[in-house]
């Protein structure tokens, strides 16, 4: 019996050690409240929102801090902030943010599941042109399924007996590209609205370092607009990089030179945000409306 509970023993350890553990948090604002999360200290929502979904986080703790929009809320800070359950397993959990009975802002927890039953990542939308000249948008998504890879086994005798779960994980992948009819009516010639590649995840994130190790504003200025001008890039992606930029002036310059390529010129408006007065909203609406 002893070497019985021996090799079990053994096979426990080894499993967990293998396993792979991964776990999803989302936070939500109960009133509606726009706020900014960081996971030690690293920004986890580009902008602020009501709804922030955290995916594929692999350590059990993190320290967290929540900053609002409304300057009269205060910040949220904990050291500790749990996303695993007693038993250290992994989770899916929602937590609430919302104000106790002396109208101070707290985070909560709401609700959780163990094991989530998946991993995902949303690769960058893709405007295409088929055979039948039908403008279609794809995007791909990759779902990683976990599949319990533990070893539960049960043993009965006289002795009593003894019931082992590992509870461990392993991993299939697949990958579901959805396609979207934009437009019908596209004539032949339809193209991309920019001659360079569409920038993918990697190349961007490239570029965008690429631009911070400048040290002098020309310096970024002349990085941005050569990246920009050889390639295609979303609203999103532009946004990103006219906020590295800390002048009005270079923000609106670089805001007009990336216009023309740009992939969704209908979500242009979400540069507005990023301008401190209405005369540079104006002065880029000027450029942009022909």
């Amino acid at each position: 019996m002893k070497k019985v509970l021996f090799l079990l023993s053994f096979i426990l350890v080894s499993v967990i050690s293998q396993a792979e553990f991964y776990s999803h948090c989302t936070i939500f604002a109960q009133n509606g409240e726009k706020f900014t999360v960081f996971l030690n200290g690293e920004k986890k929502n580009e902008e602020p929102s009501e709804h922030v979904r955290m995916l594929n986080l692999t350590q059990s703790y993190y320290s967290i801090k929540i900053v609002f929009v409304d300057g009269t809320i205060g910040n949220i800070e904990k050291k500790i902030f749990n996303v695993h359950d007693a038993q250290g397993a992994p989770v899916d959990v929602t937590y609430v943010l919302k104000k106790n009975n002396k109208d101070e802002m707290g985070l909560y927890w709401k609700s959780q599941t163990t094991y989530p039953g998946y991993i995902e990542t949303n690769k960058p939308t893709v405007v295409v042109v088929n055979a039948g000249n039908q403008v279609v948008q794809q995007t791909t998504t990759t779902t990683t399924e976990p599949v319990k890879s533990g070893v539960n086994v049960n043993i009965g005798g006289l002795g009593g007996s003894v019931s082992f779960n590992t509870g461990g994980n392993s991993n299939t992948t697949t990958e579901q590209t959805t396609t979207t009819v934009v437009s019908t009516t596209a004539p032949t010639t339809v193209s991309l609205p920019c001659s360079g590649n569409i920038l993918g995840e990697a190349d961007y994130n490239s570029a965008i370092s690429s631009i911070k190790a400048r040290s002098t504003t020309e310096g970024k200025m002349l990085s941005a607009k050569q990246i920009i001008s050889n390639n295609c890039l979303s609203v999103t992606q532009v946004k990103t990089i006219v906020k590295l930029f800390e002048l009005e002036d270079s923000r609106l310059e670089l805001a007009k030179y990336a216009y023309a390529y740009t992939i969704d010129k209908g979500n242009y408006f979400k540069l507005n945000d990023v301008f401190t007065t209405e005369n540079s909203i104006n002065e880029l609406n000027k450029a942009i409306v022909k």
